[in-house]
């Protein structure tokens, strides 16, 4: 029997069907009176008048006879009061403190402080400094002098001083509207408990039902009726709890309920919890998202073994809801979700924050004199963040981010971008610059809900539908606000429209009685399930941990007798432990300590598993525990990775085949496949195309094209044979060079300031210390036959019972010849040493070829091979307008951070040193490859070296 039904048939029980009217009914929660109702109309086949049924909070309001303030008109209820002590008082500093003191009046009147003042005054500048003398003086001898109080500090405890006098006139003028918040309406209910509920002749008894932490307030309003023999108090009770050997904080307040005396007959106490049989199933997941998918699929299939089961979701951490209403079966579609939707984790209060990221970008450049200047212009990021935005994508095309994205553009002026896009409205709503007029952003705000509206009509997107209605709703309040407080600017704009924002949920109009139930922790109150599905059962978010969210210090607390954070811990227990009470099958799920958690780290498993573990399931052995594993991939360092694997299909077998045969194999290609066959095919054959991204600063590949675009023009002016005097006019003309690459092709870049233009620094020093190291070491004149050299080779080969044509091509950066000798040239930025060049002492060349690692020892071998196999053709080799043959071939890679090494190489395979030896096993090798690439029995699959992931363009589709 729930809880509920109990107490429904002891009412029910106790007064005849003419006599229920006259009584009423107080819950902790509206969902609770819902249940109550329910439960207490099933126990007559005879109509009768129901008795007052009410949520504590409701019926405190109804009871003292003032109607509750909404939280946006007692925030300027409270900065009038404000104004008045302290009239030059900045709104924007207000709103930021502002809620957390209204937090702060709402406990103290609830908690019936006696005399505020004193509180206040703890509070203050005068005993703060005294205390804080007064301990600094025991502390040393001979005495320090006196603490001298700064401007900032002086604001501060003026702000302490000042709610003495702004809690008093706030205090009045709610009174004089008969309006009141919800601390003030139970403090005004237990000041005039005897006028309001003792002598009021509609109402014969009250019955407080499920309550476990009270406050002063509640406690005065129910000892009193309790006294008079109005009152009986039902208590949602287990004797684990209540019994003082297990001295279970839970319990803690119902125990010095139960020996106080003062709450009359003590109904109930039960031994579910220590004699209940109970499965307990305890599950550590890898991240905290994932914890949705596994509560969906224990949903599933508890509705399959029993389906008129009541199970309830909690969640200990609210941010779950969406992540869990989009993992629930398609097939599941009874639900009730008692929780409203925050407004403030939507997908339109990112754009909202988006958008006002963009109008406050204020791009600031250096001088040459070292002035700073603010330009009022739009940062790519910005720009892409807000196109790309999913609310706003289907109202906008990719022109404007291609043209960015062609032409490097760091920064756009609203001019610029409304220019190009033809002053669409979408992107004058957007991009129009609102400068500190309220009026400007409220419009825009307006105008892009019209535009939303109508995409979101015809999508039939409810939930979106019904965001932007309750944004709406907000700016109308807004405006109000606006309109009658001339002097707010846009950052008060900001500040007050978020803290609308953060107090405003979208209300589930669910089926309240559906078998399923998806709520938090404190709407589970008095309710009860027969399975329970706990998430994010984590040290620091149940019980939450030592966070007080209050101005008043924690010592004040303690001395006042007000709640501190050991109490709430205690009131999350008592929850937890009491919704486990009846059910018959619990599924506990907290996020590991490795996982990401919510937030940011899972932290450790609550103190109420251990709890459970411990202690629970030694007092009662019916309570059987498992650890069910969830299985996943993992790679051989037993990370948790996904599993991704292409099987190759007649499609993709076919475009394999044109591909080598007409785009071919070139370095880089074989460097991908051997590291990860799936970026191979990925990039190659499924042709994803990586995100294209803007640059603000020089990546190390833009860099290096950088210099391989300067080094390329050198090459050119100074060819086809460079003297040793053309170095030293190289060396003065390189900063000139570097210059004119930047223009020709980085001109998106800021390059006056920051990180390039140390770069551009870096870039004129390593191209200096390259030709100081050319013209110290090299034979002059240096003959450079081609740069920037396309070579490509064709061969045939049976595979896999076909003829397949295989092309190999490389793009070479120089090509020098030394005497017979043709130097195949590669620059390097970054640092190379003669070791990547050469096969490991247990490799043969082959081996270190297919290593993966050696991708530089490759390039070289694939560079040496075309040149070869081009000369060896009866078409030959031409460089340079003239035909080349029987020449070595050597390769050489240039690496500018290791110049004084010599990284030249002559590859050869021993069984055969021969130049046609070296091509055909080259040929060979290639084909073993090529054969791997087309055979259907191998699939693309996943590398398990995490470093190489780290760096690839499809982390986010891998998972990694």
């Amino acid at each position: 029997m729930t809880f509920l039904e109990k107490t429904a048939k002891h009412i029910f029980n106790q007064h005849s069907l003419t006599q229920l009217k006259n009584i009423c009914v107080i819950l902790p929660t509206r969902r609770a009176v819902f249940y109550f109702k329910r439960e207490l109309a099933k126990l007559s086949n005879m109509p009768f008048l129901s008795p007052k049924v009410y949520a504590i909070d409701d019926f405190v309001m109804e009871m003292s006879g003032v109607k509750q303030i909404d939280s946006v008109s007692l925030l300027f209820e409270l900065f009038e009061a404000f104004k008045v002590y302290d009239p030059e008082i900045k709104f924007e500093r207000f709103i930021t403190w502002a809620s957390t003191l209204l937090r702060d009046f709402d406990i103290i009147d609830q908690y019936l402080v006696e005399n505020p003042n004193a509180l206040f005054d703890y509070m203050s500048d005068a005993k703060a400094i005294a205390r804080w003398n007064l301990e600094l003086l025991e502390a040393h001898k001979p005495p320090l002098e006196k603490i001298q109080i700064s401007d900032k500090t002086d604001k501060y405890f003026r702000l302490f001083e000042n709610i003495n006098n702004v809690y008093y006139l706030l205090h009045k003028n709610l009174k004089d509207n008969k309006l009141a918040y919800r601390g003030m309406a139970y403090r005004l209910l237990s000041d005039k408990v005897d006028e309001l509920l003792l002598d009021n002749p509609k109402l014969e008894k009250y019955y407080f039902s499920g309550f476990n932490a009270l406050s002063k307030s509640e406690e005065k309003i129910i000892e009193t009726l309790v006294k008079a023999n109005k009152a009986e108090t039902l208590w949602d009770a287990d004797s684990y709890l209540m019994d003082a050997k297990f001295s279970h904080k839970g319990g803690k307040l119902l125990r010095q309920y139960r020996s106080s005396g003062k709450y009359g007959k003590w109904n109930w106490n039960t031994e579910n919890l220590l004699k209940d049989e109970k499965k307990i199933h305890i599950y550590g997941v890898e991240n905290a998202t994932l914890q949705a998918k596994i509560a969906g699929q224990i949903y599933v299939n508890e509705k399959k073994r029993n389906p008129e089961n009541s199970t309830a979701i909690v969640l200990c951490d609210e941010n779950l809801l969406n992540p869990v209403m989009f993992s629930l079966d398609g097939s599941i579609t009874d639900f009730n979700i008692t929780m409203g939707l925050s407004l403030r984790s939507s997908s339109l209060f990112t754009l909202i924050e988006t958008i006002f990221d963009l109008q406050q970008n204020i791009v600031e450049f250096k001088t040459k004199a070292g002035d700073t200047i603010k330009i009022p212009k739009y940062s790519h990021r910005h720009i892409s963040k807000i196109v790309n935005h999913p609310l706003i994508r289907p109202l906008v095309d990719n022109k404007l981010l291609n043209h960015i994205i062609v032409n490097n553009l760091v920064y756009l002026s609203e001019k610029e971008i409304l220019e190009f896009t033809e002053n669409k409205k979408i992107y004058q709503i957007i991009f129009s610059r609102w400068g500190d007029s309220n009026q400007k952003a409220l419009k825009s705000f307006y105008d892009l809900i019209d535009i939303l509206r109508e995409v979101y009509k015809e999508k039939k997107d409810a939930i979106e539908i019904e965001y932007l209605y309750l944004f709406l709703t907000i700016l109308n309040r807004l405006e109000k606000i606006l309109f009658s407080n001339k002097e707010f600017t846009i950052k008060n704009f900001k500040h007050f429209l978020y803290e609308l924002i953060k107090q405003e949920r979208i209300p589930f109009s669910g089926e309240p009685i559906a078998d399923l139930q998806i709520m938090g922790m404190l709407e589970t109150r008095c309710l009860d399930f027969e399975r329970l599905i706990f998430l994010s059962v984590n040290e620091g978010i149940i019980p939450v941990g030592k966070k007080q969210n209050s101005l008043i210090p924690f010592d004040a607390a303690k001395e006042y007798d007000l709640p501190v954070h050991s109490d709430q811990d205690a009131v999350m227990s008592y929850h937890f432990f009491r919704l486990m009470q009846q059910a018959k099958e619990v599924d506990v799920i907290y996020v590991l300590p490795s996982g990401d958690g919510v937030g940011g780290g899972g932290g450790e498993k609550s103190r109420f598993i251990l709890q459970i573990e411990n202690e629970l399931a030694l007092q009662n052995t019916k309570i059987e525990i498992s650890y069910p594993k969830i299985e996943f991939y993992r790679n051989a360092d037993n990370q948790v990775v996904s599993k991704i694997e292409i099987q190759k299909n007649e499609e993709i077998q076919n475009k394999l085949s044109h591909f080598l045969s007409e785009k071919g194999i070139y370095p880089t290609h074989l460097s991908e496949y051997l590291s990860c066959s799936l970026k191979y095919y990925f990039n190659k054959i499924a042709e994803i195309s990586k995100k294209e991204e803007i640059d603000e600063k020089f990546g190390a590949d833009i860099f290096g094209t950088w210099l391989h675009n300067t080094l390329e023009q050198i090459d050119k002016d100074f060819g086809p044979k460079i003297q040793k005097d053309d170095i030293e006019i190289i060396i003065a003309q390189i900063p000139k060079r570097l210059d004119k690459a930047y223009q020709d092709n980085f001109g998106g870049f800021v390059i006056e300031s920051g990180m390039n233009f140390l770069l551009k620094q870096v870039g004129e020093q390593l191209l200096t210390d390259f030709f100081k190291n050319q013209f110290e070491t090299q034979k002059f004149p240096i003959e450079v036959l081609e740069v920037e050299k396309k070579i490509e080779v064709f061969f045939k080969k049976q595979i896999l019972g076909k003829v397949q044509k295989i092309k190999i091509a490389g793009r070479v950066d120089r090509i020098e010849r030394e005497g017979k000798i043709l130097k195949v040239v590669d620059y390097k930025t970054g640092i190379v040493r003669k070791k990547d060049l050469r096969e490991d002492a247990k490799q043969t060349l082959e081996e270190a070829i297919r290593d993966c690692e050696k991708d530089k020892l490759r390039q070289l071998w694939l560079y040496q091979y075309l040149m070869l196999k081009k000369m060896s053709e009866s078409s030959g080799l031409e460089l340079g307008g003239e035909k080349l043959e029987n020449y070595e071939v050597k390769a050489k890679i240039y690496s500018f951070r290791n110049l004084k090494e010599n990284l030249e190489v002559n590859l050869s395979f021993p069984e055969n040193p021969s130049i046609f030896g070296f091509i055909e096993k080259s040929e060979e090798i290639l084909t073993s490859i090529v054969t791997e690439i087309l055979n259907p029995e191998i699939p693309f699959f996943q590398t398990n070296d995490l470093d190489i992931c780290e760096r690839c363009d499809f982390i986010g589709i891998c998972g990694r």
